[in-house]
């Protein structure tokens, strides 16, 4: 009788142990399981970025004519300036178009201009263009901008001349006492500028652009013989002519536009060096 007890605590002990190591294997296996699906929901780590310029412009225009256009900057490995935008056929660029911030935010309540910037303020909050936060009432929008920038983090610009191709910008940071905010843009190839983009927007209406409002040229008019549109048409001529915002002649009558667009110019271009 004790020798059949003291065989059945053994069988016991045997099957105890073989349950623990059975238990210890499953665990072993669901850690491992838990680990893998881990890495395979870690998205992998982007790539150390090098200093300088990088840009990308789409190959074909979409069927309302427009193509996405993108510059980034990258200083001390960290993405510092972005700018994006889209161009059209006819050369124009969708932030300063007047008419489609109007057709844009009646339907969506968003301008090109307020959509984009939204976009480049995320990306350089958080470094990593599949993190960027999508716009609301611009997901075509948003969608175009992480594409366009993760091309042109693969293109990074050489310099071909004074300096690198690109689209490049510059704003004021607060509105004039009158409400308005001036705002450039150019755009470089081959290394010369070969458009430039110019434009003031009211503080209290986003979709009112200072080139497209009748009753300030107007009113402009009347006092300096000019008007906003006479006044950008006649600085763009100059610095695509000279290439340098420095040089640029003064236009008679629109000293303090002169003044902006030389200023905001020279601060664009500083970044194309």
């Amino acid at each position: 009788m004790k020798k059949f007890i003291a065989a059945v605590l053994c069988l016991l002990i045997v099957a105890s142990l073989l349950a623990g190591c059975s238990s210890s294997k499953q665990g072993q296996q669901q850690q491992q399981q838990q680990q893998q699906q881990q890495q395979q929901q870690t998205p992998p780590a982007q790539e150390a970025l090098k200093d300088g310029v990088y840009y990308a412009e789409a190959k074909d225009f979409d069927s309302h004519g427009w193509k996405p256009i993108a510059t980034v900057i990258v200083k001390n490995g960290k993405i510092t300036n972005v700018f994006f935008d889209y161009i059209s056929k006819e050369g124009k660029l969708k932030t300063f178009d007047a008419e489609y911030a109007k057709n844009m935010k009646a339907k969506t309540k968003t301008t090109p201009h307020d959509a984009i910037m939204a976009l480049e303020e995320s990306l350089i909050a958080k470094q990593k263009v599949d993190t960027v936060d999508a716009v609301s009432g611009a997901t075509s929008t948003s969608n175009d901008f992480k594409a366009i920038v993760a091309d042109a983090l693969k293109n990074q610009v050489t310099s071909q001349g004074q300096y690198k191709d690109g689209l490049y910008k510059a704003m004021e940071k607060d509105f004039d006492s009158h409400g308005w905010k001036a705002m450039v843009a150019v755009i470089v190839k081959d290394g010369k500028i070969t458009s430039v983009f110019y434009d003031e927007i009211n503080k209290d209406d986003n979709t009112n652009y200072k080139l497209s409002n009748a009753e300030y040229a107007k009113n402009m008019e009347a006092q300096t013989k000019t008007t906003p549109a006479k006044a950008y048409e006649a600085l763009s001529k100059s610095l695509l002519e000279k290439q340098d915002p420095a040089t640029v002649d003064t236009v008679s009558g629109a000293t303090g536009t002169t003044q902006k667009f030389k200023t905001l110019a020279s601060e664009a271009l500083s970044l194309a060096k």
